[in-house]
């Protein structure tokens, strides 16, 4: 244990190396009694003890609390190795007294046994040549030498990691893990591991030799001709020799039963292979690298390795190229291809002399992007391949005809009184769900989606019409849900399941036991092959802009999903481009826009929102806090902006930046970025500016505070700079003697820090990134909003201010503008002029949800305006 400050009346440090992590507590002494100190410090603690030299530490030691780094006071070493990637993590770090810069050593990794017991053992010196553990003591990472602590680089405590782990399913594989993690660590191996090479083959792909049009044979593959070799044995291992040394490769127990099926039909015959190339699946024994489609969504046309694998045509004509993204046995020639495409268009079997073609427009279209090029051999998983309705509609639902609307009875268990619009907008969910159509709710933030849906879930349960459902989320909204569900309708909070995290269930048919399934979009996407064998009753994704983009895993696992319901929730359906609204209503209702092509050019290159808005009514609600709650909404007055002009310092520094004479615009861009942080505080940009306290945009911060703090009220600040959120709560701490949370994109416990400030009565304030606060967050404790630094789009600027403005503020919520000006160097604006100018006037066109919001056409206008004159 290390104490630092050792001062009377100080704060003390305490720094603890255990095996899983780093141990960080702070606690006072007067050397009769000590008091362990818990964040968040009371009023009394912060004035007590502001003044003192380890306050910065203390400060630091909340950041990381409050971001939910810590576990049970723990930092893991993954994370702390993880924040030394980052500058403002290395600095939280340094703060706190822990090493920063990785040992720099030498080593040795032994064999201790036979290789197939696989005991290694890891000797690691100092470069003065010392055995590490004869001069100091090892906890996970750290070893402590001489009362001083030392980090481990990475790669060697992976290895140490590697070492410890006791499941391997080969021995050999340890042996395999631990030489390869040696090398990368720089140590050197004992003489029996240098000349035996161990390699464990835990996955292969498929080839195809055809003999004839009657007879395929399939062939496993790896990365090498040895791999080859190996995977054709019936024994798992095989060795190599090459003079004094060996390679032994080996396959894991997984890989030989699954060979062991596959050999049971290598090679198909007669009527079989045709049937093979339309399903490969119907043909092939279960094994674990193919599925049955019948067990997914009619929408998913196959099962593809992630990467791409292909085999080029070799001369001797034995193999064909076989292309997992199809699935298909590919011809031989390029050229040729091209002739028998255009002699059948239409046809997808051609036999051409003694040799079976398939050919659909998917591969047609490949080929044509695939010409000569080679893509490495490997795999790292399979995802569903779904009909993506880009080029051509080729998949769609239809709705029932809508009937005279019934009226839904709010279920009993909802324990809240709905707003009028709220239950209008539960009514739409079960008339949705009964007529069999999807639906887009892009209600305004704030005016309470998740309530509609939780009691639209309700009604479910009711009907017997539940279990399954999935929500998926983005991970930070997880918790929330929990609550909401857990406060409003405690009758849904039976059965439930979050799947996320390393000990998540891998069954679908153990997942789809509970009734609400709660998982995040990139959890979805990993396990796609799981979550797709599952008949939902609904999948219901929350903020929808998540699957803004067509193209990406997340939107197609998503539209994987077999569902009898789908619903998409968000108050921005439409940032940057219109294709992201097709791309969320694809999955809402396949079809009700046509393909994306037919959408371009039937919305997108006219412009033709009102034929838009028709076409996806019968699917789309959206109400805004102004059609709704204008008498039920306490005001929300924009003050005037306060412009403040550029210290001295800002200036000189400023002054510098324009001379280093960078053109285009990626170094323009840069130096926006540094100005705006220059102007928020110089210190985010020169770290020995950092206890500058005597700024004007952060006077007059101080003397918005001081209205705030006697009306006994709270303020949220904005500021996507974390360097800037440290500063800030320094500051704040010191002057007002109160904790001052940061929620940033860090924040893992955002819901319990929110909570905390929201109940806490009297003057607060609470510093937000926008982006981070943009989703799940409800603080209408506060009701003064300050834009520290600004968002390049007003929508986002929008969300955030929503945060505090929203169903439950029973005050007036005032939004402040501090922008800093700076005529000497900037006489035509300073980039924070340039853009509330450009904001503002896009703020009317961003208030339209369907209207894409282009942030890049921000950025070129201030690099045209503040760009270097020639």
């Amino acid at each position: 244990m290390f104490f630092f400050k050792k001062k009377q009346n100080e704060l003390h440090t305490s720094v603890i190396p255990i095996e899983s992590g780093i141990r960080i507590a702070f606690h006072v002494s007067d050397g009769k009694q000590r008091e362990d100190l818990i964040p968040p410090l009371t009023k009394d603690q912060i004035e007590q003890h502001y003044r003192s030299q380890g306050f910065n530490k203390y400060i630091a030691w909340e950041e990381l609390y409050d971001s939910g780094a810590l576990i049970e006071g723990v930092l893991p070493y993954d994370t702390y190795y993880e924040m030394l990637n980052d500058p403002e993590g290395t600095e939280v770090l340094s703060t706190v007294s822990l090493p920063t810069q990785e040992m720099q050593l030498t080593g040795e990794l032994k064999l201790d046994s036979l290789p197939a017991e696989a005991k290694l053992s890891m000797h690691l010196m100092e470069q003065s040549g010392k055995n590490l553990d004869r001069i100091g003591r090892n906890y996970g990472a750290i070893y402590e030498v001489e009362g001083q602590l030392h980090l481990l680089p990475r790669s060697v405590y992976e290895l140490k990691k590697a070492l410890a782990y006791e499941s391997y399913e080969e021995a050999y594989q340890k042996i395999a893990v631990c030489q390869r993690l040696a090398k990368e660590a720089g140590l050197n191996l004992d003489s029996f591991l240098v000349k035996e090479k161990y390699h464990v083959i835990d996955e292969y792909n498929l080839n195809i030799k055809v003999h004839s049009n009657e007879h395929i044979e399939l062939i496993p593959i790896g990365t090498s001709e040895r791999e080859n070799d190996t995977l054709l044995e019936k024994k798992p291992l095989k060795s190599f020799a090459d003079g004094d040394e060996r390679e032994r490769f080996v396959r894991t127990g997984r890989i030989s039963e699954d060979l062991s099926k596959l050999f049971t039909k290598r090679h198909i015959t007669g009527e079989d292979v045709p049937l093979f190339l339309e399903n490969p699946a119907a043909v092939l024994p279960e094994h674990n690298y193919l599925f049955d489609l019948d067990a997914f969504s009619d929408r998913v046309r196959g099962i593809l390795p992630i990467q791409k694998v292909r085999q080029r045509y070799t001369e001797g004509g034995k193999f064909d190229w076989f292309d997992q993204e199809t699935g298909d046995i590919l011809p031989l020639d390029e050229a040729l291809l091209k002739d028998l495409m255009e002699q059948n268009p239409n046809q997808q079997y051609v036999n051409y002399q003694g040799n079976w073609i398939y050919l659909d427009p998917t591969l047609r279209k490949l080929l044509l992007e695939s010409k000569d090029q080679e893509q490495p051999l490997a795999k790292t998983g399979y995802y569903l391949d779904i009909i993506d309705n880009e080029e051509v509609l080729d998949y769609s639902l239809e709705a029932k005809k809508a009937n005279n609307p019934t009226l839904y009875p709010l279920p009993g268990g909802v324990k809240a009184d709905l707003f009028d619009h709220q239950y209008e907008g539960y009514q739409w969910l079960c008339q949705l769900e009964e007529q069999g159509r999807g639906g887009l709710l892009a209600d305004d933030m704030g005016l309470g989606k998740t309530i509609q849906v939780i009691s639209f879930l309700l009604k479910q349960k009711e009907k017997g019409k539940l279990s399954p459902t999935l929500l998926v989320l983005p991970i930070a909204l997880i918790e929330n849900w929990q609550v909401e569900i857990n406060k409003f309708a405690p009758e849904l909070s039976d059965n439930n399941y979050v799947h996320h995290g390393s000990n998540r269930l891998r069954s679908s048919d153990l997942i789809a036991k509970h009734n609400l399934i709660l998982t995040s979009y990139d959890t979805l996407k990993t396990d796609q092959l799981i979550f797709g064998k599952i008949p939902f009753q609904a999948v219901i994704c929350d903020e929808a802009q998540n699957i803004k983009s067509y193209s990406s895993q997340r939107s197609r696992a998503l539209r994987a999903m077999q569902s009898d319901f789908r619903l998409a929730m968000t108050g921005t359906p439409v940032e940057n481009g219109l294709d992201e609204l097709w791309s969320i209503m694809d999955f809402v209702q396949p079809g009700c826009l046509g393909s994306l092509k037919e959408f371009k050019n039937k919305y997108e290159m006219t412009q033709n929102y009102e034929g838009l808005l028709r076409a996806i009514k019968p699917y789309y609600m959206r109400r805004t806090k102004k059609q709704v709650l204008s008498d039920r909404l306490p005001k929300k007055l924009e003050q005037r902006p306060i412009y403040v002009e550029a210290s001295p310092l800002q200036k000189s520094i400023s002054n510098s930046m324009l001379q280093t004479k960078e053109t285009g615009q990626v170094a323009i861009l840069n130096m926006l970025t540094k100005l705006r942080q220059l102007y928020g505080h110089p210190g985010a940009i020169i770290s020995s500016y950092e206890a500058l306290e005597d700024l004007p945009k952060l006077n007059e911060v101080l003397s918005i505070l001081d209205r705030v703090k006697k009306l006994g009220e709270k303020a949220i600040i904005f500021t996507e700079f974390r360097k800037i959120h440290s500063i800030l709560k320094r500051i704040l701490m010191q002057r007002y003697g109160i904790s001052v949370p940061i929620i940033d994109g860090d924040t893992t416990n955002r819901q319990s820090v929110v909570q905390m400030f929201n109940q806490n009565p009297g003057f607060g304030v609470m510093l937000l990134s926008q982006k981070a606060a943009g989703v799940g967050l409800t603080i209408t404790s506060a009701n003064h909003v300050l834009h520290y630094t600004r968002w390049w789009n007003p929508a986002v600027e929008n969300q955030a201010t929503d945060r505090a403005y929203r169903i439950g503020q029973q005050k007036d919520v005032y939004v402040y503008h501090i922008i800093t000006k700076d005529p000497t160097n900037f006489p035509n604006g300073t980039v924070e002029e340039l853009m509330h100018e450009l904001l503002e006037s896009k703020r009317e066109l961003a208030e339209n949800v369907i209207v894409p919001f282009d942030t890049s056409e921000i950025k070129r206008l201030l690099i045209e305006k503040l760009a270097p004159s020639e």
